[in-house]
């Protein structure tokens, strides 16, 4: 089983417009759709296309937050849901114009309930075993400590549970100090700029961290894998052209997770990562790609050793 924390998630609501988008003017709707969102609950959705066992794991409030459950549970998601005392889950707003570029328009969530954090960790910890996984993802909610993921790796950690962790700021470099097996990060989150030797070296320091597993995702341009064995591989961007990218390296996370939890090798590993990352990028929205639009990516993913 592979198990998703996201301690805020979101409604994503997706329009596009029928023009690029214009700054300060009328911008006329095209198409509108509403996704369950949030980092960890993507990951969720791509896992279960692929027919991983996966339980997403949130926080959630008001009437977003009964809508995100109930949508969840109607996909065939298995979810552990903990109730904050007051807030609604956040509605994310992604604008994709005409052009192709998506903007994404975030609210900051509801504010962080101690309780109900508590809650969900007891029941992660009491369900998750040593043959499991779990994917921490995603920005911490308003007024949470700088180190709940330290904490809540470290927790799980201690009952020899691998972690991957995909954050970014403080959230990660604390995260980083109870060392979890895997890290996941894009360039901006890693504080690089999108090229192969700056992901090398930005891989090399979560390493030395302790990190069994680094994969930096450069956008389009591909995605570098580090580990521990000594392994250092490139694979390149694909062209294509994509419907919305929000979501994209959350896909990539599930891939990383699904070869972890198969024990695929790391040429494995990064194919799949990458060939989810691509295939989300063709989806409308923050939809997950189907099982089959991955398949058709994997075999044409180019590897390149460093």
């Amino acid at each position: 089983m592979i198990y998703t924390l996201t301690l805020n998630p979101a409604i994503d609501v997706t329009a596009h417009t029928l023009s690029p988008f214009a700054y300060g003017g009328l911008n006329r709707l095209k198409i509108k759709r509403r996704d369950p969102g949030g980092k960890g609950i993507n990951v969720s959705k791509t896992l279960r296309n692929l027919g991983e066992p996966t339980c997403a794991c949130f926080l959630s409030g008001g009437p977003a937050g009964r809508e995100l459950y109930d949508r969840l549970i109607d996909d065939g998601i298995e979810c552990i849901c903990a109730e904050i005392g007051t807030g609604n889950t956040r509605t994310n707003i992604k604008i994709v114009d005409g052009a192709g570029i998506t903007t994404d328009i975030n609210e900051e969530g509801p504010a962080f309930d101690f309780q109900a954090c508590a809650a969900i960790r007891k029941r992660l910890l009491e369900m998750a075993t040593p043959r499991d996984v779990v994917v921490i993802s995603g920005k911490i909610p308003p007024s949470a400590p700088n180190d709940i993921y330290r904490t809540i790796i470290r927790e799980i950690q201690h009952r020899g549970i691998k972690v991957i962790l995909d954050a970014s700021g403080e959230a990660l470099e604390n995260g980083l100090r109870s060392v979890p097996f895997a890290v996941k990060p894009n360039a901006a989150e890693a504080g690089i700029s999108p090229d192969v030797d700056s992901a090398v070296r930005a891989a090399g320091r979560l390493l030395a961290v302790g990190s069994a597993i680094a994969l930096i995702s450069l956008g389009e341009k591909g995605a570098v894998y580090c580990d521990r064995g000594g392994v250092r591989m490139y694979a390149e961007g694909m062209k294509i052209d994509p419907k919305c990218v929000t979501g994209c390296g959350d896909s990539m996370t599930a891939g990383l997770a699904y070869g972890i939890a198969n024990n695929l090798s790391p040429v494995e590993i990064l194919k799949i990562a990458c060939a989810c990352g691509t295939a989300a990028a063709l989806t409308d929205g923050t939809q997950a790609p189907s099982a089959g639009s991955i398949a058709g990516f994997e075999d044409k993913i180019r590897i390149i050793p460093l």
